[in-house]
Formats: C-alpha cells, sequence, structure tokens
C-alpha cells in the first residue's frame, strides 16, 4: 500500500506521546476547523437526497454546477462548506432512495427544491419563494404565517408541515414547475383552514397528506407505520412468479397481534412467528426454524408490494391486497379504462428472467397494443392487439413467431393501479402460466421498485459490487480509506491491509472482501503525502453486514484530524 506503515507508525506513536499534553513545538495535534454549514431539507425530513450547488444561479442542477457527494442523513441534514452555501442549494429527491419519513418506503417519484444562498433550510417554501414569490406570500396572509416563519424550521408549524407534505406529490424536477399548480395549492390552504376552524392543533390531519383529486381537495392517510398497516389487519398474498403459482395458491394472511399471524393457503392453515424490521422494511415469519424474509417496497392502504431474494439471485415479487385474489368473477372492466391510455407494469412473470423490467403498455383506439420497455427507448419494441369481453381484459403478442394470449381479470382496481390474475397460453405449449400482477397508472412508482428490487439483489449477492458514499468534507485531500477490525491496525495500515480508494465520493468494492461481519474501524489519507508533515483522520467506526458497510455515507466532517512532523 503506498501510506508507509513506518512513516505513518511514526506519525501516530508522536500523536499518541502528546495525547493529555500541553506541549508546545511541531509534534502537536491540531484540532479540526472545519468550516461548514447544517443544512436541512424537510418536507418530512428526507434523508439520502442528494445537494446539488447551484454554481450559475440558474435555479437548476446542470453540467456547470457542482453535485455533493454527501447525502442528508435521517433527520434531512447534511454539511456543506461554507463556499458551496454562498450559491443556492437544490435538493434532488430521488425516486426509490430518498426516504420521507411521512412515509414507509423510498419516495416514489422525483423532485427537487432550491434554497437561496446562505440559508440553513430546503422546504417547498425556500422553493417557493425563489421562483414564485407573489405565491409565497398570499400563503403568509392565508395561514397567518410570517415569511420567516415558513422559510425556517416547520415543525411547530401544524399547518405549515401538512401544506409542504401536500405540495411535493405536485413537484418535479423542473423547480419553477411549481409554480403552474397556484389553483392546486389554493384548493390545499382552503382544506387546511377549514380543518383548522373546527379543530385549531389540526390533529385530525396530523397524519394525512391533502390531494386534489378531480378538482376536489381530500385528506389521504399516511402509512409511517408497519405495525399499524398490518397488525389487525387481514392480507390477501399471490406471487407474481408463474412458476411459483404451480405449486401454490392465493395465501392468507391474518396478523394477530405484533408477533403471531395465521397463515393460510389450499395447505390448510398454520399459525408462524414474525417480526418486523422497522429501519429496512423487512417482515420476517419463523416456521419450523425456516425463515423468509420479504421487503416491503411498495405500501399503500390497500395494496403492498413486496421482494424476496431468490435462490438464483434475482427477486420473487408478492402482490398484498386487502381484497379478495381468488374472487369467482372479476371486478367490472370498460374499455374507458384503457383506450388511448398507458398502463405500466413490472415484468416477473417467468422464473428464468434474470433481469426484472418496467414495461408500458399502450392501449391503442384501434384495438392494436404497443409495448415499451422504459429502461431502455421509447420506441415500442413489440405490437399486440387488446380487447375487453364480459370484464375480461384479453391481449395478444407477437414475440419471435409466437403469438402469446393473455386473459386478465381485475381484481381490485383504483385510479392509480389495478391488480389482475392473468392466464397465458401460446402456440407451441399447452401449459398454461398464471401470473399476479399490478398496472400502474405512471411509471415513477414501478420504476422506483425497480431501483429499489437492484438494492436487494446487491445486498446479499455471495460476490456482489457494493458502493458506499463517502463525505469528505473540506478534508478535500483524502483519497483513500483504510478499514480494519482493530483500531490499532487501521491506524498502521500495511501492505495486506484492506484499502479503498475514493472516486467521485464514494468507495466500491466486493463484499468479498470482508471474511466476518461486525464492527470495524475506517481511516481516511492521502496515500501520495510528500514532506515530513503527515495527516490521518479518524478512524470512523462502523458495522459491516453480510459483507457490505452498513452506514450508506462514511462522513469524516467530525473526524479527528492527526498531526505529526516526521522527524529526521
Amino acid at each position: 500500500m503506498p501510506f508507509n506503515k513506518t512513516i505513518l507508525a511514526t506519525v501516530l506513536l508522536s500523536i499518541f506521546s502528546l495525547s493529555g499534553c500541553n506541549s508546545g513545538g511541531n509534534d502537536s495535534t491540531t484540532d479540526s476547523v472545519v468550516s461548514t454549514k447544517t443544512i436541512t431539507v424537510i418536507d418530512g425530513t428526507l434523508e439520502n437526497a442528494q445537494i446539488c450547488v447551484d454554481l450559475n444561479d440558474n435555479n437548476q442542477c446542470d453540467k456547470s454546477d457542482e453535485i455533493l457527494p454527501q447525502l442528508t442523513d435521517k433527520a434531512g441534514k447534511v454539511e456543506v462548506s461554507v463556499d458551496d452555501a454562498k450559491h443556492s442549494l437544490i435538493a434532488q429527491i430521488i425516486a426509490g432512495q430518498t426516504k420521507d419519513s411521512d412515509e414507509i418506503t423510498p419516495v416514489t417519484h422525483s423532485y427537487s427544491m432550491i434554497t437561496d444562498a446562505n440559508q440553513s433550510v430546503i422546504t417547498p417554501f425556500t422553493t417557493l419563494a425563489k421562483v414564485d414569490p407573489q405565491a409565497l406570500s398570499e400563503i403568509e396572509e392565508i395561514l397567518g404565517l410570517t415569511k420567516q416563519e415558513l422559510l425556517g424550521d416547520l415543525s411547530t408549524l401544524p399547518a405549515a408541515c401538512i401544506l409542504a407534505r401536500s405540495i411535493t406529490p405536485v413537484m418535479t424536477n423542473d423547480i419553477v414547475n411549481v409554480a403552474h399548480y397556484k389553483d392546486t395549492m389554493t384548493k390545499i390552504v382552503s382544506f387546511i383552514l377549514d380543518a383548522q376552524n373546527d379543530d385549531p392543533t389540526l390533529s385530525q390531519l396530523t397524519n394525512k397528506r391533502i390531494i386534489v383529486s378531480n378538482g376536489k381537495a381530500e385528506a389521504q392517510p399516511l402509512i409511517k407505520n408497519i405495525t399499524d398497516l398490518l397488525v389487525g389487519k387481514t392480507w390477501f398474498i399471490a406471487s407474481a412468479n408463474s412458476d411459483e403459482n404451480k405449486d401454490s395458491d392465493v395465501g392468507l394472511l391474518k396478523f394477530q397481534d405484533a408477533n403471531h399471524l395465521e397463515f393460510t393457503d389450499s395447505d390448510g392453515t398454520e399459525s408462524v412467528i414474525y417480526t418486523i424490521d422497522k429501519d429496512n422494511n423487512f417482515v420476517s415469519t419463523d416456521s419450523n426454524n425456516n425463515i423468509d424474509t420479504q421487503k416491503l417496497v411498495y405500501v399503500s392502504s390497500d395494496l403492498i408490494i413486496s421482494a424476496m431474494k431468490a435462490p438464483d439471485g434475482t427477486c420473487d415479487l408478492f402482490f398484498w391486497s386487502t381484497k379478495n385474489l381468488k374472487p369467482k368473477q372479476s371486478l367490472p372492466v370498460t374499455a374507458s379504462q384503457f383506450v388511448g391510455k398507458t398502463w405500466y407494469m413490472l415484468d416477473n412473470s417467468n422464473n428464468d428472467t434474470k433481469e426484472l423490467t418496467v414495461f408500458g403498455l399502450t392501449f391503442n383506439p384501434n384495438n392494436s397494443l404497443t409495448i415499451i420497455e422504459q429502461s431502455e427507448s421509447s420506441e415500442g419494441f413489440n405490437t399486440g392487439s387488446w380487447s375487453i369481453k364480459n370484464n375480461v381484459l384479453t391481449t395478444k403478442i407477437t414475440d419471435d413467431n409466437k403469438t402469446y394470449v393473455n386473459t386478465n381479470i381485475v381484481l381490485a382496481q383504483t385510479s392509480d393501479f389495478i391488480v389482475i390474475k392473468g392466464i397465458e397460453t401460446s402456440d407451441n405449449s399447452n401449459d398454461p402460466r398464471i401470473s399476479f400482477n399490478v398496472l400502474f397508472s405512471d411509471n415513477v412508482r414501478p420504476m422506483s421498485i425497480l431501483k429499489q428490487l437492484g438494492s436487494i439483489q446487491g445486498d446479499t449477492s455471495s460476490s456482489g459490487e457494493v458502493t458506499t458514499h463517502v463525505n469528505v468534507a473540506n478534508h478535500k485531500e483524502i483519497a483513500e480509506l483504510s478499514i480494519d477490525k482493530s483500531p490499532f491496525n487501521v491506524e498502521n495500515p500495511d501492505a495486506h491491509s484492506l484499502t479503498m480508494a475514493i472516486k467521485n465520493g464514494q468507495v466500491t468494492y466486493y463484499n468479498s472482501m470482508f471474511n466476518d461481519d461486525g464492527t470495524y474501524y475506517v481511516m481516511g489519507y492521502n496515500p501520495n503525502q510528500a514532506g515530513n508533515d503527515f495527516y490521518a483522520y479518524g478512524p470512523l467506526k462502523v458495522t459491516v453486514i453480510g459483507g457490505r458497510i452498513k452506514d450508506k455515507n462514511l462522513d469524516f466532517t467530525h473526524a479527528p484530524i492527526f498531526h505529526a512532523v516526521a522527524k529526521d
């Protein structure tokens, strides 16, 4: 390793010999003087949001701007340099990555918010202050709040909190776009005022978001807690995998309390112990010492989508619904729900398929069907036909000179999604395939799910590549990390030490590099230091589980800085 062990050992011996001493001279410990500013990103608090420094002050993040390597923490906070804070800062909320404290799962659509230079928070209101100050003034007047209150910490302002979380669904990465939704914001504010007249504390809206549907504002419950979603509830569950459905029927999950459930399928009823990992959205069941773990990747009050790691490294999808997934007949369905529209679905119907894909299905007025793979291009690569008769949606798709016919019945539906059960037959097979799926009215939710599934596959891969963000803060000279289970060894690295080079604000490594799980220590340094002055930063204490560093962001902002002068 290029960071010479003898030199570093000399440096650290000098440090340790001076520890606790009030001696002068060159062999002294230098305290960290970090010129940073704390920024908080708020809708609810937003974790793993990305910060862009708007260097050219054009209210958008483009190639001439700087994207910071550090992400926001669980409290929505991030340290930025004082120099960066002299510019407007843009918070990029990323679907499938950024976690909103108002929700269980990561956000399902991407959007951006902005704040002016030298401010401490980034919120929907700081965004309005930049792109539509008149709209912000109107909100101040109607809610009886000052501009200073709206541009600060919203935690003590119930009306402002509710309005902020209700505005973000209409925000996009085009920051100025929010100014086009004045009518929507007006209806949301009026709804909040009416509720405030009945209850000045707005307690009835504490865990709700106001949405505007068909021109009318209404309160929509927020789902903040998995336990509240499950305990005392009954869910039907089915696999999206057609091979799985050959061996199992629709199951029924009755969550009796916080630790016990009953599972019923064609084989009978079984009492099962289960646990919930609230931090990672895992639900694990223990049946006769056979433990299955599913990660919840999409959650609503009447639909859950979960994923379980399969032995071949892929993910099996499961759909949970409060509606019966094995009815005798389809719910009513009409052509008007499909004609001229595009619905989006995740493809997980074939166990031989290694990669999950999002497809868009456009139901053309002439009854032709265009299929578009969202992850590649916008051009349809397959064509077919569709029809509806007796509440059954039938699609015919020709691919590689084979025709596949899917007859689908509707099991549950809202304006946002349709749960279907399909039976597929083909020219050269007498073995029909049964599958369950969800059609979404937009592509942002299935794309968000797809992103989460990719992280699940990477989490437990036996030889997978893993990426961890590194925030060097003002210690720009840090270019490499040393990691070891011993704090002494990490401070005295040698040719056999584990090291990782930092590139573009992150380190990439194979999880096979770690022989054991547990606590490790990380030092940051510049492996190419010249002269007699030497520096090391840390150590940071981290946890390794399943071959990957559990911490999503290695933050050296407040890491101790050791400085010593080597003696000739």
